[in-house]
């Protein structure tokens, strides 16, 4: 009997041992794409528990599971697949996540995921590798441009400049036209205050661009964007989003073997591309003219050495090119004969063009940009945690932009209905020396406009630095009176002239789903958005006196601190239902409602009269007394509800309806509720299309109507406080009369699509034709002056868009090894002003510097440029009998048009092994711009253009006894060809410029094709990388802006600008010239 137990315990043990055998042996095989590519990198994971491996480079992979597990296949940009390990031999093949439409899902409105079959209105996504593939510039909208269809993306060449992001048009007059930017659902704050009462809009006074707010966001954060372009698409975010909205989805960590640590490195630096910087004539150099002291009238004559004769001395004061021709053989008394921290001090010098000119002043720009991410996850938990660390130096002197982000994303599935998703974000970003962008103390403008050709920017350099950081200028008031009179030491201006801002910003969000039943769902999220950022402005004792500070006197020295507080917290709740009625009809529907509370603190302050203690800023240190500051405080809440239904028949009819009601709390108690709806549907008529050849079609169309709000602070009348005048208080009414019975801008919008791809998605396009109008929009018109006003608010201007916008893909070649993709995308859109006001036919939405103005024109496109023009006769100028154009003096003419007529980009993407290769052309075509750089720097002779030779073979400056100046192209009065030479064309601005010429003939194309990115990258075979203990590799060379293939603006990018908004656009001033951006990005993975 024991025997016969032994035995049997052997056999058992046997059993055992074999089944134990049974359950770990291996399974191997390879994993592909959909093309049978083979994938390096899958993690393949045992569901439910934490044994994991790899795949190779040959896309292989061997793991021990048992029969009844099931292995999970997981990579990024693919779905994810689940297996039963019932085979000993597994071959799996991995679908992009963009490979069959029918199975696309996308984020929409309120974070919520939908099946991109099913909607109504048109959205396109750009994957975070698409949206780096360039050389980072620190604003994730840059990045943006020429990849989205009927997408503006607005930038500047501004040191952290701001960015805009407009679709499908400008929709209002004085409200904003920016895109919301949502991320995981939460609103994000995109503020762009640039102004501080300096108007930075209009190009005077000493101004900044502070850039957007939404260059906080973190591009390493960034999974992927989906744009929602029409307002059908956005209705359930209602008021906040009749513009449009840009849905990011944050990064999240998937179930993977062990901890997955990522870390990147890039190293970008750049030159300035000299099409964007003038370039000068070397032939003529300091003054306007025979207007001076010697027997030529071209120089000061005046006694410098003490022999009893005059010498020729440069007109230090004038800033301007059009005087003496170069001689080197003559010797002069230069402005650096006057300083003793010149090598030339005392000393009369040859009279020739400067050896280092203005384009030295600038520095190489560079860039670092260096970030850690820590990835885990399993079945229930996935955490990701990121780090990004940026210094940006621009180009010139004295500029450091560093940004410090922290992000953490944690998810949890606390059992098999509670979960949990958290997010949260932490920057600091510190800036020292933007570049001013207004008219006055602005160094690119003096350079682009005001300049002597003589003056050595090195040797500039060189006294500012031996004085110990005195304003040694070029520009002495005289000879005898050693203060500057236009123009400060550049070098002086950016080391003691400088502002500095720092902005310290948290974003974040929780959010609880429960599963009700299998077809309910509850969430309940909160999201807050704060930030606290300060600027200050500061001039130092000695600078040339310029509009500074509260009240924009003219100020020798000052300080001005300006502080800003924001706060932002969203309430939400969500019952989310899916479910199918019957085999025929599905089912989806959302019932919510949020509660916003957002409060806005700020105050702006400076001293007057200059600084008591030169170098203290302070504002106790005003000479005079500190004006009131300005201050600003304002809290308001939100409360709104919301449904949306969306019904599928047969897979193939879609049907969605939205409404949404938002309750304001600045509104009047009973009248302050507005509602937001839509309605969309789509049609899939693939399903009645049975053709090998048509992979998808879809028609579709949408309706919504909703709301934008009203301008702010223009309910109710307030008073303005000045400085009180012998003890007494004074305040004043505004003279603007507001309106309490003001209605937000109602916004209807329609739009129709078809989206068709071919041959398994190797060829493909949607298309879409919609019409926005925007009706009733407050603007602020002329009031009689008898009320004690001269304008008041009222309900009037109505604007119209239509358009078109094209997608279109195309993969020419593909094989096993290579790949080559190509992404167009194309818009076109036309605005109409319909109507302003009562009576009124124009509405100036801003006047420039140079005597243009921007407007709002009946029956125009929005954003006419109007100026003096040309008079002119069966459409050729009229030259007058003196030789000049006979001018249109009306500044009421319309010279331009700021609208493109289309703009597009041209993606290509090769692939080659583990190689890629990838480039974008970036194109716009049409639209006005106007330059005041051309206006006056073509009048002060700075230009080669003005220094040139005529048809006579004569230089145009030389006097016309000498055989100089221009015939003017055009007809006399009676219509004869002009043959009258341009008389005094050895004076300044007779013959090119403001002086003789109108504001028409500063008109430019503000079109462009570049090539905005280049990227090659090279993936290392894992066979390398598992030898260093990685588990991937790779290194990218990057490019930005390296070719502005065609321009028509001279000598500066037609993407340079005051700042981002709709008031600046359409003017050209002072703009930093544009820089070839290359670098280099290191990858690894471990």
């Amino acid at each position: 009997m024991k025997l016969k137990f032994n035995g049997f315990l052997v056999l058992l043990v046997v059993l055992m041992a074999q089944l134990t055998f049974a359950q770990e042996r291996a399974v191997s095989g390879t994993v592909s794409d959909n093309a049978g590519l083979p994938l390096p990198g899958v993690s393949v994971l045992v569901k439910g528990t934490k044994t994991g491996a790899q795949t190779d480079f040959d896309g292989k992979y061997s793991i021990k599971a048992t029969s009844s597990q099931t292995l999970v296949f997981s990579y990024i940009g693919m779905k994810t697949q689940e297996v039963k390990a019932s085979a000993t031999s597994i071959n799996v093949k991995l679908k992009d996540d963009s490979v069959e439409l029918g199975e696309v899902v996308v984020t929409t409105a309120l974070g919520i995921k939908r099946e991109k079959k099913s909607l109504g209105y048109a959205t396109q996504e750009v994957k975070a590798a698409d949206l780096t593939a360039g050389a980072g510039s620190g604003n994730f909208l840059n990045e943006l441009s020429g990849k989205v269809a009927g997408v503006n993306i607005k930038r500047n060449n501004n040191f952290g400049g701001s960015t805009s992001a407009i679709s499908r048009g400008v929709k209002a007059l004085g409200q904003t036209n920016e895109m919301l930017i949502v991320v995981d659902g939460m609103p994000i704050n995109n503020a762009n205050t640039n102004s501080n009462q300096g108007n930075q809009t209009a190009g005077r006074g000493t101004t900044y661009d502070y850039g957007n707010n939404g260059m906080d966001i973190n591009p390493d954060d960034i999974e992927s964007i989906n744009v929602l372009k029409g307002a059908a698409a956005s209705a359930l975010y209602g008021y906040l989003a009749g513009n449009g909205v840009i849905m990011i989805t944050t990064k999240k960590g998937k179930a993977k073997t062990g901890m997955g640590i990522t870390v990147s490195s890039e190293v970008v630096t750049g030159g300035i591309d000299k099409s964007t910087f003038p370039k000068y004539q070397n032939k003529y150099g300091a003054g306007y003219g025979p207007y001076y002291e010697d027997p030529s009238g071209l120089f000061l004559y005046r006694d410098i050495d003490g022999d009893g004769n005059d010498d020729l001395v440069v007109p230090t004061s004038e800033d301007a090119s059009f005087g003496a021709a170069f001689d080197p053989n003559k010797l002069v008394y230069n402005w650096n004969a006057f300083t003793p921290y010149s090598d030339s001090y005392g000393k009369a010098t040859p009279w020739q063009a400067a050896k280092n000119g203005p384009i030295t002043f600038f520095t190489s720009p560079l860039s670092i940009s260096n970030s850690v991410s820590f990835e885990d996850g399993n079945e229930k938990t996935s955490v990701v945690f990121n780090y990004n660390n940026t210094k940006q130096n621009g180009i010139m002197p004295n500029s450091e932009l560093k940004k410090n982000s922290f992000s953490l994303k944690l998810n949890h599935q606390f059992t098999d209905k509670l979960s949990l998703s958290t997010f949260a974000n932490y920057s600091q970003q510190n800036t020292i020396g933007r570049n001013s962008t207004g008219y006055n103390d602005n160094i690119a403008g003096m350079f682009r406009q005001w300049f002597q050709t003589n003056v050595d920017i090195q040797e500039l350099k060189q006294v500012y630095e031996r004085s110990g950081g005195q304003n040694v200028t070029w520009n002495w008031s005289d000879p005898t009176d050693l203060r500057p009179i236009y123009w400060d030491n550049p070098y002086f201006t950016r080391y003691q002239n400088y502002q500095n801002d720092t902005r310290n910003r948290f974003t974040g969000y929780a959010k609880l789903d429960y599963i009700l039943t299998d077809w309910l769902t509850a969430t309940g999220k909160v999201s807050s958005d704060s930030y606290a950022e300060i600027r200050e402005e500061r001039r130092a004792d000695g600078s040339v006196p310029a509009e500074f500070g509260i009240n924009r006197n003219d100020e020798g020295s000052g300080y001005q601190r300006y502080n800003r507080n924001f706060s932002e917290q969203n309430y939400d709740f969500i019952l989310t239902f899916k479910k199918n009625i019957s085999e025929d009809f599905s089912f989806n529907g959302i019932l919510g409602g949020s509660a916003k509370r957002s409060s806005v603190n700020s105050i702006l302050a400076s001293t007057e009269g200059g600084l008591i203690v030169p170098g203290i800023y302070s504002l106790t240190n005003s000479k005079s007394t500190v004006p009131f500051p300005l201050e600003g405080a304002t809290k308001d809440g939100v409360n709104s509800y919301y449904a949306s239904v969306s019904l599928g028949y047969k897979d193939m009819f879609f049907l969605d309806a939205t409404s949404r009601r938002d309750a304001f709390s600045v509104l009047p108690k009973g009248n302050n509720s507005l509602f937001s709806n839509s309605v969309s549907g789509s049609f899939l008529f693939t399903k009645l299309v049975n053709k090998d050849w048509l992979s998808f079609g879809k028609l579709r169309a949408g309706y919504s109507e909703s709301p934008l709000g009203t301008p702010s602070l223009s309910l109710v009348d307030t008073y303005t406080k000045y400085d009180p005048f012998n003890g007494q208080q004074l305040y004043s009414v505004n003279s603007i009369k507001n309106n309490p019975n003001l209605a937000p801008i109602k916004t209807v919008a329609q739009e129709i699509g078809l989206e068709m791809q071919f041959f398994n998605r190797r060829l493909g396009f949607d298309v879409s034709v919609y019409k926005n109008e925007n009706s009733g929009e407050a603007v602020n018109v002329p009031f009689s002056t008898s009320t004690g006003y001269s304008s008041k608010y009222i309900n009037a201007a109505d604007i119209v868009n239509k358009g078109i916008e094209v997608q279109f893909n195309v993969t020419p070649i593909k094989t096993n090894d290579f790949a080559w993709d190509v992404f167009v995308n194309w818009s076109k859109n036309n605005s109409e002003v319909v109507a302003l006001a009562p009576g009124i036919e124009n509405l100036q939405l801003n006047s420039f510097q140079g005597g243009v103005s921007l407007n709002a024109v009946v029956g125009q496109p929005l954003g006419i440029i109007k100026g003096t023009d040309f008079t002119y006769l069966d459409e050729q100028k009229v030259v007058a009998a003196n030789g000049r154009y006979k001018l249109n003096t009306s500044t009421n003419n319309i010279i331009g048009d700021i609208n493109a007529d289309w703009i597009g980009g041209i993606r290509n993407k090769f692939t080659y092994k583990n190689f890629s290769f990838g480039f974008l052309i970036d194109m716009k075509k049409g639209g006005d711009i106007w330059s005041l750089d051309q206006s006056y720097g073509q009048a002060t002779g700075l230009y080669a253009e003005s220094a040139g030779i005529n048809e006579l073979g004569n230089p145009i400056r030389n006097t016309i006894a000498n055989g100089g100046g221009i015939i003017l192209p055009g007809v006399q009065a009676d219509g004869t060809p002009n043959t009258v030479r341009t008389p005094s064309p050895n004076q300044y601005g007779n013959m090119q410029g403001y002086r003789r010429m109108p504001n028409k003939a500063f008109i430019y194309d503000a079109g462009f094709i570049k090539l905005r990115e280049v990227n090659i990258t090279y993936v290392l075979p894992t066979s390398v990388v598992s030898k260093m203990h990685l588990t991937e590799m790779k290194f990218s060379l990057v490019g930005s802006n390296l070719w502005i293939i065609d321009k028509s603006l001279p000598y500066a990018d037609p993407e340079s600008g005051l700042g981002s908004s709709l008031a600046s656009s359409g003017y050209s001033t002072g703009s930093l010239p544009t820089t070839r951006n290359i670098g280099c990005n290191v990858t690894f993975k471990f």
